[in-house]
């Protein structure tokens, strides 16, 4: 793996953890309503970034490495990630237009 395909992953994996970090104390102060279920959901998809892109760099390092039991390992975690991910966004995405999602469909109790 190159240092700039390192780099990358790195740089996805700290922007993901600032917006989670960041994600996580808003929601722990705010009351309820519709911006903090906006921002339970864009921190679960800044969680499921930072875990996909390193189970993703993984994935690349035993791809290259052909290291055929540690990539089917690892690519079935980028799925159940990666499917969480797109869940998270398209949760996101109704919480910020404002659909009804019911009160039991939040990110966080």
């Amino acid at each position: 793996m190159s240092e700039s395909e390192s780099a990358f992953y790195t740089r996805i994996l700290i922007a993901s953890a600032a917006v989670l970090v960041v994600g996580w104390l808003s929601v722990s102060f705010s009351k309820q309503g519709r911006l903090r279920s906006v921002l339970e959901w864009v921190s679960a998809v800044a969680m499921y970034s930072a875990i996909g892109s390193i189970m993703f760099r993984l994935l690349h390092r035993f791809w290259i490495e052909d290291r055929i039991a540690l990539v089917g390992l690892f690519g079935f975690l980028v799925l159940v990630f990666g499917s969480g991910l797109l869940v998270s966004l398209v949760m996101t995405i109704r919480a910020a237009v404002g659909k009804d999602i019911g009160e039991e469909a939040g990110a966080t109790p």
